[in-house]
C-alpha cells in the first residue's frame, strides 16, 4: 500500500502543480483582459466627455464645463469623473490622485491609464485624457473606476480552481486507491509471500501473475528462479547423498583393510585354543580318565570356545557396516574395547600396549563404531612403525586449555582427547603436512591404501573435533584426537 500512496501523492502533486500554474496564468490573462476592457470603456467615455467639455469650455467658459463634468459624474455612478490640473500649484481639489510625474505623457497629449491604490487600500483604474486650455495650460479629465469587480472575479476564480483541485484530489485518491489495490498491492502481496516461502526453502508453490506489466515480468522471473533453485536443491541433495554413500563405502573399505591386518594375527590367536580343545577332547575320549578330570577338561573346552567366540564377535562387530549413529560414549570404555583387537599385531611386533585411563568418566557424543575405527587405524599404524618392538601408549584425558584451529568452527569450551603415542621411526617433516591427504602413504606398495588417516580425520571432523600430530624421526609419533565434551543429558 505504501507504494500506491507514494505514486498517488506524486501524481497528485504533479497534476495539482500543473493545474495551479494553468489557473494562475488563466486568471492573470483574464485579469489583464478585464483591465483592458475597463480601460477601453473608460477611454470611450472620456473621449466623449472631452469633446463635450472642450466645446462647452470654449462657448460658455470654465464654470459651465466643470459643472457639466459634475453632472456627468452623477450620471455615470460606477465611474468617478472629475477635472484635474496637471500643475503642482493647482488647488488641492483639482490635483490628480497620482503624482504628477507619472503623468508626463499628458504633455504630449497622450491618454494615460494606470492602477492606483486609495488610502483605504482599494484599487482603482485611473484614466487621464489631456485637454489644452488657452493654448498653454494642461488639464485632464480623470476617470476613476473601482477594481472591486475585478478582485471579486479573481477571488471567485480562485475559489472555483480550489474546488476543482479538491474534487480532483478526492476522486484521484479514490481511483488510485482502487486501481492501486488491484494492480499493485495484490500482486505485491503475492510476490512478497512467494519470496518469503523461497527464503524459508519452500519451492513447492508456484506463482502465476496474469498481465504483461512489470510486476508480471517480476513474477515470471521469481518463478524461474524458484524452479532453478528447486532443481539446484534436488541436484545438491542427490550429490550429497552420492557423496555420503561413496564416503561410507571408502570407510567400509578401509575398515575391511584394517580387518585384514587383524585377521592374520587372529588366525594365529585362534590356533592356541583350538589345540587346547583338541587335546582335552582326546583326553575325554580315553576310557581310563577319572570323572573329575573329565569335568575339568570339559570346563576348559567351554572356556576356550567362549574365548574364540568373543574374538570372532569382536571381529564381526568391527567389520559390520551400519549407519552412523551418535550417542553418548565413554572414552575409557572405547580404549578398553580396542585393546583386545590389537593383541595379535602387538605380539607379532613385540610391542607393549599401555593403557592410561582417565580418573573420571569422559563422555562425548559420537558413533562408537566410527570412533573405534579411528583408534584402531592410528594404533595399528603406530605398531607397524615399531619394527624393533617398543611401547604403544593409549591415553584418555581432559584438556583444560586448548585452542581449536581456525578450520574448526566451534564455540565449545570443554574438550576431551585420546592420545596414541608410539616409539616408532617417526615421520619426515615434509610428509607431516600431507599425512591426512587421500591416497598419500609412505608404506610399500600393497602395505596400505593411503586412505586410513584421511578417513580418520574426516570422521573426527564430522564429530566437531580435529587430530593433531607431533613426530620426531627416530623417536616416534603422537596422534592426539580432540573431541568436544558432551553436554549433560545429551543422547542419554
Amino acid at each position: 500500500m505504501r507504494l500506491t500512496v507514494k505514486i498517488t501523492v506524486a501524481v497528485l502533486l504533479g497534476i495539482a502543480l500543473i493545474f495551479s500554474i494553468f489557473s494562475y496564468y488563466s486568471i492573470q490573462r483574464e485579469r489583464e483582459q478585464l483591465k483592458t476592457s475597463l480601460s477601453r470603456e473608460a477611454r470611450h467615455l472620456g473621449e466623449s466627455l472631452r469633446v463635450m467639455v472642450t466645446e462647452i469650455w470654449q462657448q460658455r467658459g470654465e464654470r459651465e464645463a466643470l459643472a457639466f463634468l459634475q453632472r456627468a459624474n452623477q450620471v455615470h455612478g460606477e465611474t468617478l469623473v472629475r477635472w484635474v490640473w496637471v500643475e503642482k500649484e493647482a488647488p488641492e481639489k483639482y490635483l490628480p490622485r497620482v503624482p504628477i510625474d507619472q503623468l508626463d505623457d499628458l504633455y504630449d497629449e497622450e491618454t494615460v491609464a494606470l492602477l492606483a491604490a486609495s488610502a483605504e487600500g482599494r484599487d482603482y483604474l485611473l484614466t487621464y485624457l489631456p485637454l489644452v486650455i488657452d493654448g498653454h495650460r494642461i488639464g485632464a479629465i480623470e476617470l476613476s473606476e473601482s477594481m472591486d469587480e475585478m478582485h471579486d472575479y479573481v477571488e471567485e476564480s480562485l475559489r472555483r480552481s480550489a474546488m476543482v483541485i479538491g474534487a480532483m484530489v478526492i476522486s484521484s485518491l479514490l481511483l488510485m486507491g482502487v486501481l492501486g489495490s488491484l494492480w499493485v498491492n495484490r500482486p505485491m502481496r503475492r510476490l512478497r509471500a512467494q519470496a518469503e516461502r523461497i527464503g524459508t526453502g519452500d519451492f513447492s508453490t508456484s506463482l502465476n501473475l496474469s498481465g504483461g506489466d512489470e510486476l508480471a515480468d517480476l513474477g515470471n522471473t521469481i518463478e524461474r528462479m524458484r524452479a532453478q533453485l528447486a532443481e539446484a536443491r534436488e541436484a545438491e541433495q542427490a550429490a550429497n547423498q552420492a557423496k555420503i554413500e561413496a564416503l561410507e563405502k571408502l570407510r567400509h573399505t578401509e575398515r575391511l583393510a584394517t580387518l585384514g591386518k587383524l585377521s592374520a594375527g587372529m588366525a594365529h590367536e585362534l590356533g592356541t585354543p583350538l589345540n587346547v580343545i583338541s587335546g582335552r577332547a582326546k583326553l575325554i575320549n580315553s576310557a581310563n580318565l577319572p570323572a573329575e578330570d573329565v569335568t575339568r577338561s570339559a570346563k576348559i573346552i567351554g572356556e576356550q570356545v567362549e574365548r574364540m567366540t568373543n574374538i570372532m564377535r569382536q571381529l564381526l562387530s568391527f567389520a559390520r557396516r551400519g549407519e552412523a549413529r551418535k550417542q553418548q560414549v565413554e572414552l575409557n570404555t572405547v580404549l578398553r574395547s580396542v585393546t583386545p583387537l590389537l593383541e595379535p599385531s602387538r605380539k607379532e611386533k613385540k610391542v607393549e600396549v599401555i593403557l592410561h585411563e582417565a580418573k573420571q568418566p569422559l563422555y562425548v557424543s559420537a558413533d562408537p563404531g566410527q570412533l573405534q575405527q579411528v583408534l584402531l587405524n592410528l594404533a595399528l599404524n603406530g605398531i607397524q612403525a615399531m619394527n624393533d618392538g617398543g611401547r604403544l601408549e593409549l591415553e584418555a584425558c581432559s584438556e583444560r586449555e586448548v585452542k581449536p584451529p581456525e578450520t574448526v568452527n566451534s564455540t565449545v569450551e570443554s574438550w576431551y582427547s585420546l592420545l596414541i603415542r608410539d616409539q616408532g621411526s617417526g615421520i619426515n617433516t615434509e610428509d607431516l603436512a600431507h599425512i591426512f591427504d587421500p591416497f598419500f602413504t609412505t608404506k610399500e606398495v600393497g602395505q596400505g591404501t593411503g586412505l586410513g588417516l584421511s578417513i580418520a580425520y574426516g570422521i573426527i571432523e564430522e564429530h566437531g573435533g580435529w587430530i593433531n600430530v607431533e613426530s620426531s624421526l627416530g623417536k616416534g609419533s603422537c596422534f592426539t584426537v580432540y573431541l568436544p565434551a558432551a553436554e549433560a543429558g545429551e543422547n542419554q
